[in-house]
């Protein structure tokens, strides 16, 4: 069953693979569109990844969601829809 340190984990693997090191606070609020760190393939990679191995299907309007552009806000949409 897929749990807030699962997501917290897959975040923090992929940005390091990408050279994107976070302490867990800084995870947590790190804005991966405004940061520019991540470009747009690797965000829609990023989604792709998160809806394989959680099972939930963000919808358009979550992609959108200012909310969700933070680690926090998607981690917290993806349990609420669990």
């Amino acid at each position: 069953m897929m749990n807030k340190e699962h997501l917290l984990i897959f975040f923090s693997d992929f940005l390091m693979a990408r050279g994107i090191e976070r302490t867990d606070e800084a995870l947590l609020n790190f804005n991966f569109v405004a940061s520019g760190l991540l470009d747009s393939f690797e965000v829609l990679s990023m989604i792709m990844e998160l809806e394989l191995i959680s099972g939930v299907k963000l919808t358009p309007l979550q992609l959108v969601d200012e909310k969700n552009a933070t680690v926090f806000g998607l981690v917290s949409t993806i349990l609420e829809s669990l």
